[in-house]
């Protein structure tokens, strides 16, 4: 039998596992998930809330929740991009730094729409948390 840290370590390591499987996808699949991931964050900055909220609950695995989990815990990082990036890679299957170049790409008006949703969850998760 494992003990809760080694079950906790071995849901990390899959979650790594799978950040390293999106980093190693083709170049097109990369690409045509950086723009879906691109396109929703500019037209449906909601639905990209509601997976960042999906992934604090532990809907893409637990390893996923845990890492979100302590990005919430974590106010001197930049939480929102550190959870937007990791969502990308959850439900988009895009990788980190094809998110954040997709995210250079928004106008500061869809920028603010976009962090202001991340707060929103950010403030819902650390109130869960309590």
């Amino acid at each position: 039998m494992t003990s809760q840290q080694e079950y906790e370590q071995n849901e990390l390591r899959a979650a790594w596992r799978h950040e390293q499987q999106v980093d190693a996808a083709p170049l097109g699949d990369r690409k045509d998930a950086q723009r879906e991931f691109l396109e929703a964050m500019r037209d449906r900055p909601a639905v990209v809330g509601e997976r960042i909220g999906w992934l604090v609950d532990g809907n893409y695995g637990y390893g996923a929740m845990l890492k979100a989990k302590q990005v919430v815990a974590s106010p001197r990082m930049n939480r929102r991009a550190a959870l937007v990036q990791s969502v990308a890679v959850f439900e988009w299957q895009c990788p980190r730094r094809m998110a954040a170049d997709a995210w250079k790409k928004l106008t500061p008006r869809q920028k603010k729409l976009l962090d202001d949703v991340v707060d929103v969850v950010v403030a819902e998760a650390e109130k869960e948390a309590g």
